[in-house]
């Protein structure tokens, strides 16, 4: 997969960012694999310099580690990883809405609703990826009435390393009523004004795992 034809010395640092983020996210580049800019320069086209700058970025978001004398690895998450990063997405988004939520309004609720009957509908025959778009969409209802940027980049970072690494199709059909049912409860704890519960709520009950 090569980058879109244009010259190398006008690339920026974003746009083969972006680029390498839909390789991971595609799969081409996979969890556990390693490679080299070398490597990478000759299968996408790319000149060494933006794309050591992007993958250094990508380092610093937590997708990759350069390793001395053996490249550059792209990171696995295990178990322990996703139940941190959980908590982390949990005290982050109910800091997002607690700061937000005198604005929520009858629509966005109505929004809300609507995302998670959608959700509810699919399948694991679908393309997995439109799940975790679909349930990005739910949050960002609320979420994007934010102004605090800061907070809503690493909300985003934190989402794409727990959705773009790919989980197994099963994970879908297991969570999938779960996810639906807890949508419906945070919905019902915000129509009753009660700013304190819903934040609790996707702290401490809708951004926890269950691996059982």
């Amino acid at each position: 997969m090569r980058m879109p034809q244009q010259s190398n010395f006008h690339l920026l640092r974003s746009q083969v960012y972006e680029f390498l983020r839909e390789r991971l996210k595609n799969h081409d580049l996979k969890p556990g694999m390693f490679v080299t800019i070398n490597q990478l320069s000759q299968q996408t086209g790319i000149n060494r310099t933006p794309l050591r700058d992007a993958l250094l970025q990508l380092q610093v978001e937590g997708f990759v580690t350069f390793l001395p004398q053996r490249g550059i690895q792209i990171n696995e998450l295990v178990e322990e990883d996703l139940a941190d990063m959980y908590e982390v997405l949990g005290a982050l988004d109910s800091r997002a809405l607690l700061s937000i939520f005198d604005k929520i309004t009858p629509t966005h609720i109505k929004k809300m609703k609507a995302i998670n009957e959608e959700m509810y509908r699919f399948t694991i025959t679908d393309e997995n990826w439109r799940y975790f778009e679909l349930n990005n969409d739910f949050h960002n209802v609320y979420l994007n009435l934010s102004t605090n940027t800061l907070l809503l980049k690493q909300l985003n970072i934190l989402k794409q390393r727990l959705f773009d690494f790919g989980t197994r199709g099963d994970w879908i059909e297991k969570i999938r009523e779960l996810n639906y049912q807890e949508h419906i409860k945070l919905i019902k704890l915000i129509e009753q004004g009660d700013a304190k519960k819903v934040a609790d709520y996707i702290r401490d009950t809708h951004c926890s795992i269950n691996w059982e």
